[in-house]
C-alpha cells in the first residue's frame, strides 16, 4: 500500500507569500501602537506621516525576527534538553537582528541611529514578538510532528490490516487450491476404477480435510490438536498423489495438542515445501512436522529433504502474508525463520510467545 502523505507542502511563492502577510499585519499593529503612545506622549502635526514610517521600520523588523524564527526549527535538535536551549538563543537572536534592521533603515533613511529614549522600548518590543513567535512556532512544530505520528500509525494500522486480509485470502488459495482439488479427484476417480477400496479411503481423507479445513478459514485462532488432524487429512490426500515419493513423519505432542495456535500457519509451511521443495524432485522425499516448547516459547517446525533455499524460496507471497499475520497477532514476540537442513531441504519455524500458547 503505497504511503499517503500526511501534508501537502507549500511551494516557495506560497511560502512567501503568507510570510509578508503576516509580516504586513504584525507591523501594522506595531505601528499603530508606536504612533499612539508618541502621539499622547508629544503630538505631531502629521500623525498620518508619523504612522507610515513606524509602519516601515516595524515592517523591516518584524521580517527580520520572522525569516529568523522559520528558519530556526529545520537546524534545531529534536531532543528536548538540547531544544530548548536552542530556542531560547534563536529567540534571543531574532530579537536582537529585528532590533538591528530598525536601527540600520532608521540610520539609512534619517542619518541617525534610534535615540537613547526609543531603544529601550524598541528592543522590549522586539524581544517580546520573537519570544511569542518563537513559542508559537515551537508548539506548531510540536504539534505537526504529532498528527503526523498518529498518521503515520493509522496507515501501519490499515496496512497491517490489508496484509491480514491477504494473508487470510492466501490461506484460502492454499486450502482450496483448483489444481489440488481437481487432481485429487482425478486420482479418486481413477482409484476407484481399478483399485475401490484404495478410492474409497482417498476420498474419506479428502471429505476429512475438507472438513476439517472450511468451518476454520475465517478463524482468529485454533489449537494445535486440530491443525494436527488438519494436516494429517491433507497429507493424506497427497501421499496418494505422490505414492512413495512422500514420506510424512509427524510428531506433536499430546500434551501440546490444547495449546492455541493461529490457523492454516503450519498447513502453509506444508503446502510452500510441496510446492517448492519436494515436488519438483523426481524421487520426492521426506517431510517432517513437529512442535516444541523451548523456553516457555511454542516452536513449530516443517522440515523437508527438498531443493533447498534457492531463489525465491524465503519471498513468496504465502511465506510474506504468514509473517504479517504473525505481525499482526503479536508484534515482535512470534516470528518465522527459514534455515538449511542437513543434508539438504529446508527447515522453517514458528515461534510463539508463551502467552500465545
Amino acid at each position: 500500500m503505497a504511503s499517503v502523505p500526511f501534508q501537502r507542502h507549500r511551494s516557495w511563492f506560497e511560502t512567501l507569500v503568507i510570510l509578508l502577510s503576516m509580516c504586513a499585519a504584525l507591523a501594522s499593529m506595531l505601528a499603530l501602537f508606536e504612533t499612539l503612545f508618541f502621539f499622547f506622549k508629544d503630538p505631531l502635526p502629521d500623525a498620518w506621516d508619523d504612522f507610515v514610517w513606524c509602519w516601515q521600520r516595524a515592517f523591516v523588523a518584524v521580517t527580520a525576527v520572522l525569516l529568523t524564527l522559520a528558519a530556526s526549527p529545520r537546524w534545531l535538535p529534536e531532543r528536548r534538553p538540547l531544544r530548548w536551549p536552542g530556542l531560547a538563543l534563536t529567540i534571543i537572536a531574532a530579537g536582537a537582528l529585528g532590533w538591528l534592521a530598525e536601527d540600520t533603515l532608521t540610520l539609512l533613511v534619517s542619518g541617525e541611529h534610534i535615540s537613547a529614549g526609543e531603544r529601550p522600548y524598541m528592543l522590549h518590543t522586539m524581544f517580546v514578538l520573537a519570544t511569542f513567535v518563537g513559542v508559537l512556532g515551537e508548539y506548531r512544530w510540536r504539534s505537526l510532528r504529532a498528527a503526523a505520528a498518529l498518521h503515520e500509525a493509522e496507515l501501519n494500522r490499515i496496512r497491517l490490516q490489508g496484509e491480514l486480509a491477504t494473508g487470510r485470502l492466501q490461506v484460502l488459495q492454499a486450502q482450496i487450491e483448483p489444481h489440488f482439488l481437481f487432481n485429487s479427484l482425478a486420482n479418486v476417480r481413477r482409484l476407484l476404477r481399478i483399485d475401490g477400496e484404495a478410492g474409497r479411503a482417498m476420498l474419506a481423507d479428502l471429505m476429512r480435510y475438507l472438513e476439517s479445513a472450511l468451518p476454520r478459514m475465517r478463524d482468529d485462532s485454533s489449537t494445535l490438536g486440530r491443525e494436527a488432524e488438519l494436516i494429517r487429512a491433507f497429507l493424506a490426500v497427497y501421499q496418494v498423489r505422490m505414492g512413495r515419493r512422500l514420506q510424512v513423519h509427524i510428531d506433536v505432542p499430546a500434551e501440546l495438542s490444547g495449546r492455541v495456535v493461529p490457523p492454516m500457519m503450519l498447513l502453509t509451511l506444508i503446502e510452500n515445501a510441496l510446492k517448492h521443495g519436494l515436488g519438483p524432485l523426481p524421487e520426492g522425499g521426506a517431510i517432517s512436522i513437529g512442535a516444541a516448547e523451548v523456553d516457555g516459547r511454542l516452536v513449530l517446525r516443517v522440515a523437508d529433504t527438498g531443493h533447498g533455499l534457492v531463489a525465491g524460496s524465503g519471498g513468496g507471497r504465502g511465506l510474506a502474508n504468514l509473517r504479517a499475520r504473525l505481525k499482526v497477532m503479536h508484534g515482535a514476540a512470534a516470528g518465522l525463520s527459514l534455515r538449511l537442513n542437513e543434508p539438504h531441504g529446508v527447515v522453517a519455524e514458528i515461534e510463539l510467545p508463551a502467552q500465545a500458547a
